[in-house]
């Protein structure tokens, strides 16, 4: 039970046009089928408004101010294109979304995908967080685009309720539904909002959800060149009582204002972990681009909001402040209200204070920036062979590379991985480990980190493709053992990371870890990756095969910071991405490659920020006739990988014919 029914939340009796932008008249081709479904040259847009009843009256507040002005003329939408930037963020949110679950609402997430018009297909581009428990979710993650005023653009959402954490595998979740517009239609939008109804698979509208039909909300906002990030850090004191039986579960939420003349559009940003049963929270501390917050303008509107957690339940209204970036840098405390929609104004019962402890503006440089100074990144690649992999004379093997694929699965996360870090690496060479290997097949030398090469002296091998030749080389060289220790091999890479970044040269390591599954020393691992969360690395772990990777999610830390054992030390950044090889089963080979490496050029600028470094200034560059430079074209290994760009899905049938064969060829 909320601090206020919903009846008493902001502006209850408003129409749906205060709510959501008007649609283009211009482009509707054909009227509503009989059935209902609305057809894909049809102005969805249109039908939304048409059919939509009130919103749910609990999240009014998100969406209450009605637009500026109506519809721009065609001059008008013109000049809005004119003063695009070539990329946009894309907000989303969610209303009146069914209820899937037989215990709780919900727990959506939308994936986004935009069409290749030659190839007639559709490309994931990003997708949302999961908003658990919440049939009216306003998204704080954005997920950026390019904007491409010659093309046509269309673009897809599908909305998608979780079963679980993971949203790589869509198949262990149950599709709600999708929409699709143009990104034409939405830059020159008024407010560059839509409104859209949801779909089936079928191109219909899904069922109302009580009387009320669910819809999907799309917002942009253009990108300029300021990487600058405010860091906050909030707490509250006094919050008002939510719960017949309890305290409040306190969470906030960070809207910024669309528009900076008028408070007509609230899109979210940010939303904070809950405490529980408590009045007086103190929030971790976060950072937010301040291009997201504000777009470089210290004077425009911010809305925090404050809700009362519920379990398997849509969240409660507790109370709000509206404020700017310069009044948090500036305060030290702002008074809470509660809004009532009947007077159209805050009321007076005191709802607690909102504590900044800090609001600061750091300084930060583009990933893009560090390039162009000259910044190195070095790979470094870790293989597994512990037992536990098989045989590789065995087809069940995952290090086995005979017919019909005749390549592993380190094979192809070697290739899938290196073929985007190899550009970035100056000298070509690679650093390439082994663990887990009985070194000696005919005594018993185990090894948790040895030179790939097998040769003491020569830690580097030449490329990607001197790394598949040197894997190859070992797997028939040593015997697969175990244990499976990271320890060792982690704390070896931490050493050759220190000292590497400086303002004087700057190198970044990024460490690849393949692996098959359980670790057998986690704390560890544990303590040797939150020492090293102060050093310029990364480190990407990729499991391959079916085991169980829980310990591999639990160093992933996306949901509970790593501690350290002996010192009680927090780990200081997130160094670390998990991804399960699985789930790429017949993707296109840039899939692994995106998914273990989209975190990496913001865990970059994050370390160049903790230390406070800024971008090499090079010299002056002896100038050198054009046809010396001339760019050779994409490397052997970029163009032989992308002519067979899918991973291939094992036939069972051909494996066990496989099997049979070599139990024949060593009977005989």
């Amino acid at each position: 039970m909320g601090c206020i029914s919903n009846s008493e939340l902001p502006d209850n009796n408003a129409t749906p046009q205060q709510f959501y932008a008007q649609p283009s008249q211009t482009n509707v081709l054909s009227p509503p089928k009989k059935d209902g479904s609305v057809l894909a040259t049809q102005d969805r847009y249109d039908e939304a408004n048409k059919m939509m009843q009130v919103i749910p009256p609990s999240y009014h507040g998100i969406d209450q101010y009605p637009p500026a002005h109506g519809r721009q003329d065609s001059m008008a939408s013109m000049g809005s294109v004119a003063s695009l930037s070539d990329k946009l963020d894309l907000n989303f949110s969610l209303r009146n979304i069914p209820k899937l679950d037989v215990m709780s609402p919900s727990d959506p997430f939308i994936v986004v995908s935009i069409k290749d018009e030659a190839k007639n297909i559709y490309a994931n581009v990003g997708k949302t967080e999961i908003v658990w428990d919440n049939p009216n979710p306003d998204f704080s993650k954005d997920v950026r685009i390019n904007y491409l005023f010659e093309e046509i653009q269309y673009v897809r959402l599908d909305i998608y309720d979780a079963d679980e954490q993971q949203t790589t595998d869509l198949t262990k979740h149950d599709f709600i539904g999708t929409a699709e517009f143009v990104v034409g239609d939405l830059v020159t939008a008024p407010g560059q909002k839509l409104v859209m109804a949801i779909l089936d698979r079928s191109g219909r509208k899904i069922a109302k959800v009580k009387g009320q039909q669910p819809v999907l909300i799309v917002r942009a906002q253009e990108i300029d060149e300021n990487c600058d990030e405010v860091e906050f850090e909030f707490a509250a004191r006094g919050l008002p009582k939510c719960d017949t039986f309890g305290k409040i579960d306190g969470f906030f939420q960070i809207y910024r204002c669309r528009s900076s003349a008028a408070e007509n559009e609230w899109a979210s940003l940010y939303k904070s972990e809950h405490v529980p049963s408590n009045f007086n929270p103190d929030w971790k501390p976060f950072k937010v681009e301040s291009r997201r917050l504000c777009q470089g303008d210290m004077h425009r509107p911010i809305l925090i909001r404050v809700w009362d957690w519920n379990r398997d339940a849509r969240p409660d209204y507790a109370c709000e402040v509206k404020t700017t970036l310069a009044q948090l840098i500036d305060g030290k405390q702002l008074k809470l209200k509660a809004w009532d929609h009947k007077r159209g104004a805050y009321k007076n019962k005191n709802c607690g204070e909102l504590i900044i402890r800090k609001c600061n503006i750091l300084k930060l440089h583009s990933f893009v920036s560090f390039l162009k100074g000259g910044l190195e990144l070095q790979l470094m690649v870790a293989i597994d062979f512990t037992g536990s992999n098989g045989d590789p004379r065995d087809a069940k093997s995952l290090h086995y590379m005979g017919y019909p694929q005749f390549e592993s699965q380190y094979m192809k996360v070697i290739k899938s991985v290196g073929r985007v870090l190899a550009p970035y690496d100056a000298d070509g060479q690679i650093a390439a480990y082994g663990f887990g290997a009985n070194l000696n097949p005919h005594g018993k030398q185990v090894s948790h980190c040895f030179n790939l090469t097998l040769s003491p002296d020569q830690e580097e091998v030449d490329g990607i493709e001197g790394l598949c030749e040197a894997y190859k080389q070992c797997l028939n060289r040593v015997q697969l053992y175990g244990p499976t220790y990271f320890g060792e091999i982690l704390q070896n890479v931490a050493a050759k990371s220190i000292g590497i970044c400086s303002q004087e040269a700057q190198t970044y390591n990024i460490f690849l870890i393949i692996t098959d599954g359980v670790i057998n020393d986690m704390q560890r691992s544990i303590d040797s990756i939150v020492d090293a969360t102060r050093l310029p690395l990364s480190i990407i772990i990729v499991g391959v095969g079916d085991a169980d990777f829980n310990n591999m999610e639990t160093l992933d830390a996306d949901e509970v910071p790593l501690k350290h054992s002996r010192t009680g030390k927090v780990m200081e950044r997130d160094i670390v991405q998990f991804v399960p090889f699985n789930q790429f089963g017949g993707a296109h080979i840039s899939s692994l490659a995106k998914e273990v490496l989209e975190e990496v050029p913001g865990q970059i600028t994050g370390f160049m920020s903790m230390k406070g470094l800024h971008p090499l200034r090079r010299g002056h560059l002896p100038r050198q006739p054009t046809m010396q430079n001339m760019y050779g074209g994409p490397s052997k290994l970029v163009r032989t990988e992308t002519a067979a760009n899918v991973y291939p899905q094992v036939n069972p049938q051909q494996q066990q014919q496989v099997q049979q064969q070599q139990q024949q060829q060593q009977q005989q």
